[in-house]
């Protein structure tokens, strides 16, 4: 089979770029190797400027815009924080946010775009004037150009000798689903408690029908995370109110500085290209934007043969606009907050919480 572009990966970073191809007529496969709509463990915030970075309206996903935030350090010197609803995060299912996203790529490209789910990729071959993709239920792919958004674990950029440098963090998400006495209470809420974990933090977020997504995050050592989210939840909820909590774990890639994550006809984007905020871990937006920015790049490519026959020339832009757009916020939280968040928690706290 060929296409035009292959997308690994339906997440944000996949789903975002193929939603971009939607003005196109080139014709893209998406490969998934969950079936779909796949769960997604996440805390599933995002900062309202993802509205304007997609090309539709999101807001019949969107379960929640929390106007107050709480702020913590340790569990103490409260910090309340209320914001216009314009301004307010978006709380997201990811399941459901991301298949959305798919469905309305789908849905403004009818023939142009297929997927396919339940079908992980077992190699990627990338020669001069194509990539070629096998997957393990024996169907060979080839397209001119592949995005590569399969995740913070995904084999694909080790496979071709990118993102060498990795570090994750660990996470657990637990969703926890109490009395709705409490939940009308607390629905207004998003709580985020810095260094209730070391080097790290724990989050409430309340979500639909009394369900809050409550977890935390480390980017140092902890002996055990979950003894540590099992804490947590004690001293955020009171034990009457919670009726189930089902616990899931993922790792999230740490930002490390500029990579090369493109090479002439592959492009990393999202987890993959671990275009994650190194201090909050938020990384949907940033998949979301490098999954268009991958996109237009090779739409471009491909309606420009002198930009296609210049060897070496869609990389080198993918990687300029990646840095340009993305690049320079995430360097500047490496380089100012991270380094306080790691060294002087105080510091943090007052300078960039409060």
């Amino acid at each position: 089979m060929q296409y035009d572009v292959v997308i690994v990966g339906a997440g944000p970073a996949g789903a975002g770029a193929a939603l971009e191809f939607a003005g196109s007529d080139l014709r893209v496969l998406v490969i998934e190797k969950e079936s779909l709509p796949r769960e997604k463990p996440c805390g599933g915030a995002m900062p309202p400027s993802v509205e304007k970075l997609l090309s539709i309206d999101i807001s019949k996903v969107v379960k929640n815009r929390t106007r107050v935030q709480k702020l913590y350090h340790h569990y103490e010197n409260e910090v309340v924080k209320k914001v216009s609803f314009e301004k307010a995060p978006l709380l997201v299912n990811r399941s459901e946010f991301d298949n959305f996203l798919l469905e309305q790529a789908r849905a403004a490209r009818p023939g142009n775009l297929e997927i396919m789910d339940k079908c992980r990729v077992v190699s990627v071959d990338e020669s001069r004037d194509k990539v070629s993709v096998m997957t393990e239920n024996g169907e060979a792919v080839e397209a001119k150009y592949l995005i590569a958004a399969d995740g913070a674990m995904g084999k694909i950029a080790s496979s071709i000798g990118l993102m060498r440098k990795r570090r994750f963090a660990p996470s657990l998400d637990a969703e926890i689903t109490t009395s709705v006495k409490y939940y009308d209470k607390h629905c207004e809420t998003m709580v985020m408690n810095y260094f209730c974990v070391p080097q790290g933090y724990g989050w409430i977020f309340p979500k639909e029908k009394n369900r809050f997504s409550c977890g935390v995050l480390t980017w140092g050592k902890v002996f055990n995370l979950k003894t540590e989210l099992d804490d947590f939840i004690a001293r955020s909820f009171p034990k009457e109110s919670i009726e189930s909590i089902e616990v899931s774990g993922y790792p999230i890639p740490i930002y490390q500085g500029s990579q090369q994550i493109s090479t002439q006809r592959i492009l990393l984007a999202g987890d993959a290209a671990a275009l994650v905020d190194p201090v909050s871990g938020e990384g949907i937006r940033f998949a979301l934007h490098s999954g268009k920015i991958a996109a237009a790049v090779i739409t471009d490519a491909l309606c420009n043969k002198d930009a296609e026959s210049s060897n070496g020339s869609l990389s080198d832009n993918y990687q300029e606009v990646i840095n340009e757009e993305i690049g320079k916020e995430l360097k500047t939280r490496l380089t100012f907050a991270s380094l306080a968040f790691h060294n002087n928690p105080d510091m943090f706290y007052n300078v960039f919480v409060k």
